[in-house]
Parts: C-alpha cells; structure tokens; sequence
C-alpha cells in the first residue's frame, strides 16, 4: 500500500513537472490547447525526428559560398542558392534542436546581407553574391522568423561569445515593425519596399509571433497586426464559399491584387500552420475557427488524397501528392477538430517526404516543422503558455478538489459538453494523451483519495 501511494504520488509529481518547464528537445511539450501530440509511440518519433534533423542538416547546411559561416542551401534546381526564408527556418530548427554553434553561424552569415533597412536580403546565389537588384529586399516571413528565433535563443541560451541575443532581437524587431508593417493600418507588408494594403501574403500572417513580439518589445501595436491579419481572413471568407482556403496573395480587403495569384498554392499552404500555433501557444478562437474550416474541407479529400494546389472554392488544381502540403494540413489539424484525421494526416506526413535533388527544400523544411509541431516538440519558448494549468484543476480555481471530481464524471458520463474553462479540458487530460476518459477520471480519483 505505501509503495503504491508513493508512485501515485511521483505520477502526479511528474506531470506537474512536465507541465511547468521547458527543456531541450525533446520537449514532449503539453500545448496549452487544442492536441498535445498525435504521435502513437512517443519515444520512437522522438527518435525518428531526431534522425530527420540529422538528415535535413547534411542535405541543406553547406559552408561552400558561406564566407566561413555556415547557409541553408536549396536544390539543384535553384542551383544551391540561399534565401532568407532557409536562413530563417534553419535558425529556428536550431533552437529547437538546441543547437547553439550551428545557431551562431548561421546568424554570422545572416549578419553579411543585412540591407540598409536592417533586414536580410532575400536572394543570395551560391557564390555569396545577391541575386539582382530585386534581391536586397527583404521577405517579411523570412525576417519575422528570424526575429523569433533571436527571442527564443535569448529565453534558452541567454547569449553567446558571439552574440547578445537579446539586443540582436530588439533590433531586429524594430526594423521589422518599421519597415514590413504598413503605418495607419497595420498591414503586413510581404517585403521591405513594397506591398501593404494593395498586396499582402496570407502565408506569411504569424499571429502568434506577434503576440510574443508586442511582450518581449513594448510595442502593443504588433497586436494590432495580429488583428489585422485575421481581420483580412474574414474578407476572403467573404470568397472562397466556406472552404477556409485561403489565397497566395490578395488586397487588405480580400480580393485578388492586381498581377499576383489568388489560389490556395505553394504560398498559402503555410497559413493553415502558422495559425494553428496561435491557438495552441494562445488558445485564439479565431485560429481554431480557421484552421478547423481547412480541417473539414481536407477531411472529406482524405489524408492520402492531398494534391498541390486548389482554387480557394476548393476546385483541385494540383497534381501532386507531396510534403509541402500534406506537412501544412496535417499541421492544422492541432486545434482539435478531429483526433481521428489528425492522426491519419500524421502519419501521412510521416511517410510522404520529397526525394531526389529537385523540388525537395521548400517542402521537406515545412514537414519538419510540421513533425515538430505535431510531436508535441514545438513549444513557445518565449513563455510555455500551460504554465498555469494545474493537471485536475478543471474549474480552474488553482486547487483540484471534489468539484474537479464532479465536473470530470459529468463530462464523461455525457451530462455537460465542455468545462467552465478554456483550459479545462487541458486540465482534465491528466494523462496527456488528448483524451479526456475513465483513464484520467481514474487518475483523479486517486489523486483526490491518496
């Protein structure tokens, strides 16, 4: 009997531990809302991801054209050159993947093609030369990434011999608030000198970036960019007949900008991804709202039914059945709408990677992110947003007592459908398995009992 009570006891211990902290990959992270992780066996994906990196990293981190540093090189197709969206992804892996050397270098090479606004210049061949007159400016989700992954090695690594992290963020932060958000708008400008209201790229809408960027700099306006973005999302509603895609470009007002592509495309396919994470890091109801719309929409396509492009109405356009869009789908499956197709879309993205030396960069960066993020290993590392969730506290008072009891047994029981909280469900998951069961009522009882 004692030997039991003391392993309840560490049982419950432990997840109050995993709860509150944040470590190095991996992070076996609670998300706050929405899925946790949809990976079956836990251990052995972690593993797998792990051997994904290792495989990423020797495809792609070159120091050949890298000036003594270190660049993410695309395929033989673009022959080997660098943008600044690989620079950004790959700073952003390797943080994740604890990194710090790596980190170091890459940001040394970001360092060399800083424009005169204080941003990176987009476009750099193999040789270390920018690519045209066009390629000094900037692409603002290559920049905000950037300034993410600067916070997020300040919060983990605190600085290097190299770099103040924090001061390289703050930084970086204000030239991009000054130069990639439109003034009196807040607009997200797609680069530096061009675009805002008349054009803007829904892929590159980060709300949850922004929420981190207005706390870590002061600046309350990066809100009101979040805002703005979803604020556009419901104009193209307006559009695309219920489907929630969305197109590569369009106007603030969510009509097609003159010259650019309106159709849900190798662009878009992002924006289901970097809206999830609000929801998970912030739990917006707006991010759900969205993402459960493109839930649906793919749900009745079926996981391995998944082609590279349709018109936001939803009439297919593409042919292939590739990473880049069954990684992004899958990733949007987190805000909850379906365990069951989330699942089905995990393992798809599991399995369907790009091969070869053409046409793999773009789509094998996103389906490690996406296996990041559906791993339960892409936690915000700027503040874990389920630091408040007490495992039990499912009315959310801060104790677990016999009220938690009842409100768990109604719910199972199938008297109530949801708890009086946001967080309640989290709470009522004491497992961690994205379930809420007789598992976890069992688990409650114990705890309460003992």
């Amino acid at each position: 009997m004692k030997k039991s009570r003391f392993c309840i006891i560490w049982v419950i211990l432990l997840l109050l531990i995993i709860r509150l902290s944040i470590s190095a990959f991996p992070y076996d992270n609670s998300y706050p809302y929405g899925f946790s992780s949809l990976a079956i066996d836990q251990a052995a994906d972690n593993n797998f991801l792990l051997q994904e990196w290792e495989e990423w990293k020797r495809t792609r981190i070159t120091e050949n054209g890298a000036r003594g540093f270190k660049r993410v090189q695309r395929s033989a197709e673009d022959n080997y050159d660098t943008v600044s969206e690989g620079m950004a992804y790959g700073l952003l892996f390797s943080v994740y993947f604890n990194e710090q050397e790596l980190f170091d270098d890459l940001y040394s090479y970001v360092k060399l093609y800083l424009n005169n606004n204080g941003l990176m210049s987009w476009h750099i061949d193999a040789n270390g030369n920018v690519v045209g007159t066009g390629g000094y400016g900037s692409a603002t989700d290559a920049d905000e990434d950037i300034a993410l992954a600067l916070i997020f090695a300040h919060k983990v690594w605190g600085s290097s011999p190299k770099f103040n992290y924090e001061e390289e963020a703050r930084t970086f932060l204000t030239n991009l608030y000054n130069h990639c958000v439109e003034p009196g708008t807040y607009v997200l400008k797609p680069g530096d000198s061009w675009g805002g209201s008349n054009v803007t790229n829904p892929s590159y809408f980060a709300p949850a970036w922004y929420k981190i960027f207005a706390d870590f700099s002061g600046n309350s306006d990066w809100l009101k960019a979040a805002d703005k973005c979803y604020e556009i999302i419901e104009k193209v509603k307006n559009h695309n007949g219920g489907t929630g895609l969305v197109p590569d470009w369009c106007t603030a007002e969510g009509r097609q900008a003159q010259g650019q592509g309106y159709d849900f495309t190798y662009d878009a396919i992002r924006y289901p991804w970097r809206t999830a994470i609000d929801y998970s890091w912030f739990g917006d109801e707006r991010a759900r709202n969205n993402c459960n719309l493109i839930n649906a929409f793919f749900k009745n396509i079926g996981a391995g039914n998944i082609v590279d492009g349709y018109s936001i109405t939803g009439n297919v356009i593409g042919s292939y059945h590739n990473a880049a869009f069954v990684s992004m789908v899958a990733a949007s499956s987190m805000t909850g709408y379906d365990l069951d197709f989330a699942r089905e879309l995990y393992a798809e993205n599991k399995k369907v990677k790009d091969s070869g030396d053409f046409y793999s960069y773009y789509g094998n960066c996103l389906r490690l992110f996406a296996l990041l993020y559906t791993t339960g290993n892409f936690p915000n590392l700027y503040s874990n947003g389920g630091d408040d969730i007490i495992p039990g506290d499912i009315d959310g008072n801060g104790t677990v007592n016999s009220i938690d009891y009842v409100l768990l047994r109604r719910y199972i029981l199938g008297i109530i459908s949801d708890f009086p909280t946001d967080k309640g469900f989290q709470a009522a998951d004491l497992n961690r398995d994205t379930l809420v069961n007789s598992l976890d009522y069992s688990l409650l009882r114990r705890t309460l009992t003992q």
